[in-house]
């Protein structure tokens, strides 16, 4: 007999009965559900032995360059539900904050200015931007370093490469319920099997609902993700894959934060100011559908074809800030206030490639060979709306309520009318790889990259510009000291395009990125634990610097201010080490720890040079994660603890200067497994409440407090 869900306004009573109608189904088909395993996480592994986020080279071993890979483990025993905490927790990677939705990464300095999924390049389009929902991926993919050959421009940063889970031919279901502090409530479902009783149509399907408040006063947020995919064998050899994404996210935001005395130092303003209302919104959605077809000839060559939209959209007058500015110069407090309201935001982009990649036999010995061409276009529709409305001076942000704010209409006549103008970027590449074995233990890596970039602003077109044929060179040498530890060697290089005129009025070269790194990488018990140790050092070199030889104005280019020249020079040096997997019987470790240096060696403003290129950025920097299940009588339980660490770290302006000391942070879990089916699990963030900035100035709006101690509760249930 059939089951039919009742209809239901709970989208947590609705997710579990779903799942219960698909476990009823499996058992009258006599689905072995005793067989199940739960996907990405069946040996509690930290470690992965595979990346895809280097083109042609799955082996991590065999990449010249440091991978982190963060698996499906990793993120359950943590419980990181977006990538935002995801990034928080990766070796090597820092987070900043424009804002509260505007959330950068960085690494050896740089920012890390896009990142892949499934391989498809993804723009991080500013306002309009979600981040990624982690109930979807199977794991996360991290190439330190510069990574021109795998999207051509960029920072010599790293490449965040998101993997998202893909269906199983055996049915299997989960459900995970969670609920923490300010008052969050969260429930995942994920449902996969074959569609058809030969297992050549398979899919699956993973949905999300999330609602939580922050420990700010007034402050909300509520998601939900749903995602599906569908692989279809075409042939035994011929692999036809589909999938949809739809991400939609409600949240008042915080446009700006608490402002810092005018020497710099705290306000010691309390953990729950929100300086916004409670009707503040930064509402949006993000679409991405993707279809890629593979298929692998007899030779063992592999030819891959893809296409990707990507969607980012402000929702309709979905953006409604409040924005402050300082109103005397002898009272920290008093501020002015203004409201902002704006709609139309959105980033359309487009992906498709090619790649094929096998082995080929040259004087006697077998090698391998990658080539690729992809096309990445991505148009930018500006947003429009007011500024300047329901005005208020002289607030004393002390006595600031975000629940008696008034909030202002908006339409015409109210306030300053702004129109942000439209852009589209065009960037196409061809690439090619050879991995050539030149003795049983040594290899080298050699390939090029051939981009054309093209930027175009419709309604000014002065600002238009492009890169033609831009060589992006790679070179990397691997040998292998023994079956288990490998050493290393590669110089790779991206480039940034930069919008500058010479005084011919020629633009300004890029700015190239070249990128030295050398270290050891090492797989031991079977591949169950992995390590790596690797320094490295990056020039960016060619940033356009005013040319002080050239005419003041410099007509008829720059009005009011020299020409410039390609004069800029940037250093990032340092070493990292990371060990990942079980160190021990029953005990997995992700551990990282890196040492930036970096430094102007030359720019416009002569104070920035010998200075460090983000000073907020620190010099030292630990993640360390660890998580025990023993055996025997305590079969079942698991207990986990980390530490988020990092050195003191400054910023400035002008002659204002703000520091913050070193601090650590600590995380616990606590989890026991009662059966198959059902697994309880517990986790503390900030455990001994350290109170510490996430984000800091010397001046403005920008001061961000870290999150005090928080708890999750979660129930998985698994089919």
């Amino acid at each position: 007999m059939s089951r039919r869900c009742p209809r239901t306004s709970l989208p947590f009573a609705a997710i579990m009965c779903a799942v219960s109608v698909l476990a009823h189904a499996a058992e009258e088909t006599d689905a072995p559900i005793q067989s199940v395993e739960i996907t990405g996480a069946a040996d509690n592994s930290f470690a992965a032995k595979k990346a895809s986020v280097f083109k042609g080279t799955e082996s991590i071993r065999e990449i010249p360059q440091p991978v982190t890979v963060l698996t499906r483990q990793f993120l359950d025993d943590r419980l990181l539900p977006d990538l935002h905490d995801v990034m928080k927790n990766t070796p090597g990677v820092t987070v900043d904050y424009t804002d509260s939705e505007r959330v950068g990464y960085y690494s050896r300095g740089f920012s890390i200015d896009a990142l892949q999924i499934d391989g498809f390049t993804m723009n991080q389009s500013g306002s309009v931007f979600v981040q990624p929902d982690t109930a979807v991926l199977e794991r996360v993919e991290i190439l330190r370093g510069a990574s021109g050959m795998l999207r051509g421009s960029g920072n010599p940063s790293a490449a965040v490469n998101l993997v998202r889970k893909r269906p199983t031919k055996s049915f299997q279901a989960s459900l995970n319920l969670l609920a923490g502090t300010w008052d969050r409530k969260r429930g995942e479902a994920d449902i996969s099997g074959s569609l058809n009783a030969e297992g050549t149509l398979r899919g699956r399907v993973v949905l999300v609902k999330d609602e939580k408040d922050f420990f700010q006063k007034a402050r909300h947020e509520d998601r939900e993700v749903m995602y599906g995919v569908v692989e279809a064998d075409l042939t035994p050899r011929t692999l036809l894959t589909a999938t949809l994404q739809h991400t939609d996210l409600d949240s008042t935001g915080a446009w700006g934060n608490l402002p810092p005395n005018f020497g710099g130092s705290s306000l010691n303003l309390p953990q729950d100011t929100y300086l916004g209302a409670a009707w503040n919104r930064w509402n949006r959605y993000n679409d991405q559908a993707t279809l890629e077809l593979e298929h692998r000839f007899d030779n063992d060559w592999t030819l891959k074809l893809g296409a990707a939209y990507t969607g980012l959209h402000m929702k309709p007058w979905g953006f409604k800030q409040t924005s402050f500015s300082r109103t005397s110069t002898t009272n920290p407090y008093l501020v002015n206030v203004s409201v902002s309201a704006y709609s139309g935001d959105t980033s359309n982009q487009r992906v498709l490639s090619a790649t094929a990649n096998g082995p080929f036999q040259l004087f006697g010995r077998k090698h391998e060979a990658v080539f690729g061409v992809e096309s990445q276009e991505v148009d930018t529709i500006g947003t429009s709306g007011y500024f300047g409305l329901g005005a208020m001076t002289n607030v004393d942000i002390r006595t600031w309520n975000p629940y008696t704010v008034t909030e202002p209409a908006v339409g015409a006549g109210l306030g300053t009318a702004y129109a942000a103008a439209g852009n589209k970027t065009h960037q196409q590449g061809a690439y090619a790889t050879t991995r050539l074995s030149l003795a049983d233990p040594l290899h080298l890596l050699v390939g090029a990259r051939l981009s054309w970039w093209d930027y175009k602003v419709p309604a000014t077109p002065a600002s238009n510009y492009k890169v033609t044929r831009e060589v992006t060179p790679f070179a990397g040498l691997t040998y292998d000291i023994t079956s288990q530890i490998n050493a290393y060697a590669s110089y790779t290089e991206i480039f940034t395009p930069q919008n500058y005129k010479d005084a011919s009025g020629s633009i300004i070269a890029p700015v190239r990125g070249d990128d030295y790194e050398a270290g050891f990488k090492g797989e031991f018990m079977g591949g169950r634990l992995t390590a790596s140790l690797a320094a490295f050092r990056i020039n960016n070199n060619g940033k356009a610097a005013l040319d002080t030889s050239t005419p003041t104005p410099c007509l008829p280019y720059y009005p009011t201010s020299y020409c410039y020249v390609a004069g800029g020079k940037q250093r990032s040096e340092g070493y990292e080490a990371e060990i990942s997997g079980e160190v021990l019987p029953g005990l997995q470790l992700m551990g990282g720890y890196t040492n930036t240096r970096t430094s102007y060696l030359s720019d416009s403003t002569a104070a920035n040079v010998g200075q460090p290129l983000r000073s907020i950025d620190p010099r030292h920097l630990v993640r360390v994660f660890a998580t025990y299940r023993p055996g025997g009588v305590l079969q079942g339980l698991s207990v986990g603890g980390g530490v988020q660490a990092q050195s003191e770290t400054f910023v400035k302006s002008g002659t204002i200067t703000a520091h913050q000391g070193g601090y650590t942070i600590f995380n616990a879990m606590l989890g026991y497994r009662f059966n198959k089916t059902y697994a309880l699990q517990v986790n503390a963030n900030n455990l001994f409440d350290k109170f510490y900035f996430a984000k800091y100035a010397a001046t403005g709006f920008s001061n961000y407090y870290g999150d005090p101690r928080n708890v999750q509760v979660s129930l998985r249930v698994t089919l």
